[in-house]
């Protein structure tokens, strides 16, 4: 007996949430591109050093990630691989437009107060590499699962990079903008700074996957 339409849908959903779920917690953490892979780092350890400024770009970056991601993802196989990133580019311009307007709605004067940080994001190395290299051979569903973990993994780290850097800066967060890199007379506020806390953080990240992976060796020898 063949299996109803009903029970091929049901397998199809009991397949696709825990993949789902996989490829949101592997951008978001276990795998963030911006520890594992060093990639989009240039607003972090540039701009990263004022919460506002990274919840200004992090809400910037998943307006532009996610539709560039779903368009890579509809036309990425029809364009020859030598020209594609030149068309993801290219659209992460277009969509950095619509982008930009709906974060300066969100929140009053913040592509202003970005300055060049906010243009730059265009060619985030994050948002390219996902959209050039992962989008064009996965499905929509797996490609907006990506966009929505990795924006929230570059959120993540930006954010925490800010916090530190802002309390050591002015005793507390949410101040506004500090001009290109801060104060020059406090360290933190500047790149080199924002590399250390990187550092830091993949190498706190590659703790914890190692963990992870002795546990399931574990798992696997008493099996």
């Amino acid at each position: 007996m063949k299996p109803s339409n009903r029970n091929k849908s049901s397998q199809s959903r009991q397949h696709i949430f825990p993949e789902t779920s996989k490829i949101f917690f592997n951008g978001l953490f276990f795998k963030n591109p911006v520890l594992v892979g060093a990639l989009g780092i240039y607003p972090i350890v540039a701009a990263g050093y004022n919460l506002r400024n990274a919840v200004e770009l992090s809400v910037l970056f998943f307006f532009i990630a996610l539709p560039t991601g779903l368009f890579s993802c509809l036309v990425g196989e029809m364009v020859p691989h030598w020209v594609r990133p030149g068309v993801v580019l290219a659209s992460t311009a277009v969509f950095y437009l619509p982008a930009a307007w709906l974060t300066d709605h969100l929140i009053p004067d913040s592509i202003t107060a970005l300055g060049m940080f906010g243009g730059l994001m265009i060619c985030n190395s994050l948002i390219l590499v996902r959209a050039n290299d992962y989008a064009p051979t996965h499905i929509g569903w797996a490609v907006a699962s990506d966009a929505l973990g990795t924006s929230l993994g570059f959120a993540a780290v930006i954010s925490i990079s800010a916090v530190v850097r802002e309390l050591w800066l002015k005793g507390g967060v949410w101040h506004t903008n500090m001009g290109t890199y801060g104060t020059a007379d406090k360290g933190v506020s500047l790149p080199f700074f924002g590399f250390i806390l990187l550092g830091f953080l993949a190498a706190f990240l590659q703790w914890i996957n190692q963990k992870r992976e002795k546990k399931a060796e574990k798992r696997r020898a008493r099996s």
